[in-house]
């Protein structure tokens, strides 16, 4: 009843009252602090905010200034007054004499206080400590420690007990922390030294002093008369000392922590030592697990750049802020890929890396009301490259992830998600199967084949049973090629992850960074955001749209591009579809009137455009490609996937050399102004430029000088490419060549052209006028003979 529940908060609250009485347990510091005058009524506000926030650190700095303090007010040298209110009196039924009242001194009052700090700090260290992982240990562990070993000796010498050896042993790992060449043996060693100094400071201050006394106080309590034998009186001396040593090492002031904590660091790292090849061992200790994912939605300066971001992720997360609709997701970044291996490669790293996952995906649940494998409400997530040097098309990306057959069906079930349940389970399996081997041409004839059967010609107009049998389909394709799906949903998001990973070793991938010489050790990071139907219903749809017409001279905002109705993000930047206009002024909507974005959705369009504007003279961009997708005609449900620099050249494509560059016979480089890979014959003036084109039809003719005059423009007019020895970009030749679209190579240092001879040399190099050659408009190189050249679709991207 009511009366018992109140007698047991006062039973509680009566223990509380005794146990702060008579221990050094405080229930409430904050209360007690707040009884005396030593500390400021500010500080001690800050104080109890900090223990509010479980900001154990700066907790633990209040309580070492207040400790400070009260340490002057003890050590005073000037004699303290004390104050007094007792009562005596004796035991009303035995006549037992006793007394209570009050007793009030300064330094006794500053003395107990003390001792209840010490008794919070040893909490607050502990769990300072706790929150390290000491499973392994890294380079930011070992800063981490550190502190935390600072913070130690902080302490202790509040306490009285100092050690200089451990002091300096300690400045030795601040300032091994500083050095690169610092063995991970060196740093066992340090440690090992730390652990032998808290053995002799315990000796020191607590053996030590009391271990004559307790040979003369055990003697007295247990053998007053002497009559015990001498060994045996040596075993109990023994065994009560021991007994007395460790609850004064338990009771003193951080030292039992301290030891503890060294000890387990030492632990680890001998672990490391003993079982992990040297390579991993080097990674692991430059690992660092705030480098490794960053949320989209939060600002975080050590990762908020394109180089640990990508292009792709920086400027999402940039606009999310700045409260574009952005999905929200978090970031897998480049360094995690950078070690790829050591996460893979140690659990410890490997669990870490999983509850990080774990805990952004959380967040991104608490943003859209949705949980990841619920079958009611399931959050699906897209999973997407980012590099910092654009590489569209290149590497594998993931869409609809977080869905099994349970899922999907308890998704179709939901109203409205009928038909797109099924469509995005297919899409999701038929990426899957393709990550691991199968062409897109072998979903494509299942796809076909059930259009043809329920005779339809677009997968739109399939009917949500049907899509579910494709999907089938699909799966029992993947089974058929002996590749496994993933039905558990996190193992699943784990693997994509991986498989974007592992993607920027493709060869696709591979050949892009050949080409364009980017370095192998950018790599990659993953995208994983909240998914976005836009295949949700036939007033839903995704697109691409430039900012301003590429069309046209005019600047400023003028939207240009596609969409497609039904369809999600990949559809129209793979070209898996016939788009429609977004603009009704775009020369394919005149074919067919009311088709356009701008006309069908005119809600979304006037969203878009306004976005461009903001971005363009708000933000600073340069005319924008935007990727959208919107799940309704309303334009609240409109949000921007991706964006980049728009192309103003308005070509989408540019040619390559098919050769790998390590067959090729690489002459000399330049600065490479215009254009993509060109084959042809070497011509020095304008009468060989006809000549080689009516005694080789076809083929391309790229002009040799040593430098331009406006002399040379009707040459540059007539000739296919430009190879100069002088002039940088800004050259005439660099701008009417950019201008024509023609492609140049210019500022060729090394290139010594002989017109009279009718030949020019490049680094050994001899050519003569009609001798086969080949540039490169965009690296810039110059290569000894023909090699055959190819149409990449959005190569240019590359130097956007």
């Amino acid at each position: 009843n009511a009366r018992d529940v109140e007698r047991l908060k006062d039973t509680r609250r009566l223990y509380a009252f005794l146990k702060e009485k008579y221990s050094f347990e405080t229930v409430d510091i904050i209360a007690l602090l707040k009884r005396y005058s030593f500390i400021a009524d500010q500080d001690i506000e800050k104080f109890a905010k900090a223990l509010e926030n479980d900001d154990f650190e700066t907790s633990l700095k209040f309580i070492y200034s207040f400790m400070t303090k009260l340490k002057e007010i003890i050590f005073n040298p000037k004699t303290s007054q004390g104050w007094e209110n007792i009562y005596h009196k004796r035991h009303i039924a035995i006549g037992i004499p006793s007394m209570y009242g009050t007793y009030r001194e300064v330094k006794f009052e500053a003395l107990g206080l003390t001792f209840r700090l010490e008794n919070v700090a040893t909490r607050l260290m502990e769990k300072v400590v706790a929150q390290i992982n000491l499973n392994y240990i890294s380079g930011k562990t070992l800063k981490n420690i550190y502190t935390i070993l600072d913070y130690f000796r902080e302490g202790l010498e509040l306490d009285g007990v100092n050690n200089q050896s451990f002091n300096s042993n300690l400045r030795m790992l601040k300032y091994s922390l500083r050095s690169q060449s610092f063995s991970f043996e060196q740093y066992i060693n340090i440690f090992q030294f730390l652990a032998e100094d808290v053995k002799r400071t315990i000796i020191k201050y607590f053996l030590k002093s009391y271990e004559i006394p307790l040979r003369i106080v055990v003697q007295q309590l247990f053998d007053s008369d002497h009559q015990m034998p001498e060994k045996e009186l040596v075993k109990l001396v023994n065994k009560k000392s021991e007994q007395f040593y460790r609850e004064v090492i338990v009771d003193a002031f951080l030292m039992q922590p301290l030891d503890k904590f060294i000890s387990r660091i030492l632990e680890s790292l001998r672990e490391m030592s003993d079982n992990l090849p040297g390579q991993m061992i080097t990674e692991i200790m430059s690992y660092n697990s705030d480098l490794v994912i960053a949320r989209l939605g939060k600002p975080n300066p050590q990762v908020d750049n394109q180089a640990f971001l990508g292009s792709k992720a920086y400027h999402l997360k940039n606009l999310r802020m700045a409260g574009f609709p952005i999905p929200p997701g978090f970031v897998i970044t480049t360094e995690a890929f950078r070690r790829y291996r050591a996460i893979n490669g140690h659990p410890e790293l490997q669990k870490e890396m999983y509850d990080l996952i774990k805990e952004h995906l959380q967040l991104v649940e608490k943003s859209c009301k949705k949980k990841f494998g619920d079958q009611q409400n399931p959050l699906l997530l897209s999973v997407r490259s980012g590099t910092a040097i654009s590489m569209p098309g290149a590497m594998d990306t993931f869409l609809n992830v977080g869905m099994n057959d349970d899922i999907t069906q308890s998704l179709s079930e939901i109203p409205g998600f009928e038909w797109s349940a099924w469509d995005s389970y297919r899409r999701l399996l038929q990426s899957w199967g393709m990550a691991y081997g199968l062409t897109r041409d072998e979903f494509d004839k299942i796809i076909e084949s059930y259009k043809a059967k329920y005779q339809v010609e677009q997968k739109i107009d399939l009917s949500s049973t049907a899509m579910r049998e494709v999907a089938i389909a699909y799966k029992a394709a993947l089974a058929k090629n002996n590749i496994r799906f993933e039905e558990n949903i996190f193992e699943q998001l784990l693997a994509t992850i991986n498989l974007v990973f592992e993607s920027w070793s493709s060869e696709r991938a591979k050949v892009y960074r050949e080409h364009l010489e980017i370095a192998d050790d950018w790599g990659t990071a993953v995208v994983v955001q909240q998914m976005i139907f836009g295949n949700l219903s036939a007033n839903s749809g995704t697109g691409v749209v430039f900012t301003q017409d590429p069309t046209k001279e005019k600047h400023g905002v003028s939207l240009y591009g596609d969409f497609a109705l039904s369809g999600q993000g990949e559809d129209i930047v793979a070209g898996l579809v016939t788009p429609r206009p977004v603009s009704k002024n775009q020369p394919s909507a005149g074919q067919n009137p009311g088709r356009s974005l701008q006309e069908k959705f005119p809600d979304i369009y006037k969203r878009l455009n306004q976005m461009a504007i903001d971005l363009t003279e708000n933000h600073g961009y340069s005319p924008q490609e935007i990727e959208f997708t919107f799940e309704s005609e309303k334009a609240e449900d409109l949000y921007i996937l991706q964006i980049r620099d728009q192309d103003m050249a308005g070509n989408r494509s540019a040619d390559v050399f098919e050769t790998p560059l390590d067959q090729m016979k690489l002459a000399g480089r330049g600065i490479g102004v215009g254009g993509g890979a060109m084959s042809g014959r070497l011509a020095f003036n304008d009468k060989e430029i006809q000549q080689l084109r009516t005694q080789y039809p076809g083929i391309h003719v790229i002009l040799v000088r040593p430098d331009t005059v406006p002399d040379d423009i009707g040459m540059i007019f007539s000739t296919d490419g430009l190879l100069t020895g002088k002039g940088g970009a800004t050259s005439h030749a660099a701008v009417t060549a950019v201008r024509l679209g023609k492609t140049a190579v210019v500022n060729c240092a090394n290139l010594q052209v002989h017109d009279m001879e009718k030949k020019c040399e490049l680094n050994g190099h001899v050519f003569h006028s009609g001798d086969t050659i080949s540039i490169d408009g965009y690296l810039g190189n110059v290569y000894e003979g023909n090699y055959p050249v190819k149409t990449s679709q959005d190569y240019l991207e590359f130097h956007l």
